[in-house]
């Protein structure tokens, strides 16, 4: 068992700390399947493809009721008149699409058991979902972020893009890596109104994290989002996690120590599986409420397997 390390960077094993080389390899395995399910359109005007999802654009799509947030400019009036209550138009647009990436840095991803760091997992399925967006000529950005502390990355096109956000991925997660405390207890509530503020109507976003600590009324913040915005929630677990391994003593260490932790044939288990199950539990009901997509990722799966499998049969299936 693996925990929080602070040796030097020269030996960081790329199942501790992601690198650049690892992030760049993925340009060439990642699936392009999900995103070319939304190329409906060969026209040259702003953007490569028609948007399957709704905001102000260019064709018209449907009439619905107005939602705070709404453009005031895109009201029905006749619509409005006839009904008594507001409704706005929607549009479906060609135009580039912002992709945001709300990634947990934090000391609870500086962990595995098995395959590698649940921030390493974590920076692997931003890498793939990012370079299928960029070779569709998506922009790159979104937050980082770890205790109380978190940093906007402003959506930009291209290969800059995408080496931006990974260079400050690595930072961040390199000074997790560093420091002897352990950061604080995530900041959902601050990270999501950050969120809120940033995402645009229109946008997709990816929130990774392993959404430890995560309350109900903070996730509702998500619905804000949510409205207007495609989100996928993805969860990285380590299996000890999911499946508590047996009774037994095993040896744990933080880079520089080792020691030595009893494992309870049923106290320790329980408490497990229970934090999981309670965490599982209220994403699923996040996806169910709010229309969002949900999936998890272990750190010993195939990163890039099950991000093709997962995502595809959600587009086929939605849009």
């Amino acid at each position: 068992m693996t925990n929080k390390t602070s040796i030097s960077e020269a030996i960081y094993p790329e199942n501790i700390l992601p690198t650049l080389d690892s992030l760049l390899a993925l340009r060439f395995q990642a699936s392009e399947t999900f995103h070319k399910s939304y190329k409906k359109s060969g026209a040259t005007i702003a953007g490569n493809y028609s948007s399957p999802f709704r905001g102000r654009g260019i064709d018209f799509s449907e009439v619905r009721l107005y939602q705070p947030g709404d453009d005031v400019r895109s009201i029905d009036w006749r619509v409005t008149a006839r009904t008594g209550k507001p409704h706005t138009k929607m549009f479906v647009e060609e135009r580039e699409r912002p992709v945001l990436f709300v990634l947990d840095c934090g000391s609870n991803m500086q962990f595995g058991t098995q395959g590698a760091f649940k921030s390493v997992i974590a920076a692997k399925c931003m890498a793939v979902l990012a370079w299928s967006a960029v070779q569709h000529g998506d922009r790159i950005g979104g937050l980082i972020f770890a205790g109380e502390q978190h940093e906007e990355i402003k959506p930009v096109g291209g290969k800059r893009g995408i080496l931006r956000f990974f260079r400050q991925l690595i930072e961040w997660n390199k000074r997790q890596l560093a420091t002897e405390e352990l950061s604080p207890e995530v900041n959902y509530r601050d990270v999501l109104y950050r969120l809120k503020r940033i995402a645009r109507p229109g946008s997709l976003v990816y929130f990774i994290s392993d959404f430890s600590g995560l309350q109900q009324a903070e996730a509702n913040l998500l619905s804000s989002v949510a409205r207007h915005c495609n989100v996928s929630l993805i969860q990285i677990y380590d299996v000890i996690e999911k499946i508590s391994p047996p009774a037994g003593q095993y040896q744990v260490s933080d880079g520089k120590h080792i020691g030595v932790i009893n494992v309870d044939k049923e106290a320790f288990p329980k408490m497990i599986a229970e934090q999981f199950s309670n965490q599982s539990d209220l994403l699923e009901s996040l996806r169910r409420k709010f229309g969002m997509h949900y999936f998890s990722i272990a750190t010993n799966d195939n990163v890039q397997q099950v991000v093709r499998d997962k995502l595809t049969h959600k587009i086929l299936n939605t849009f």
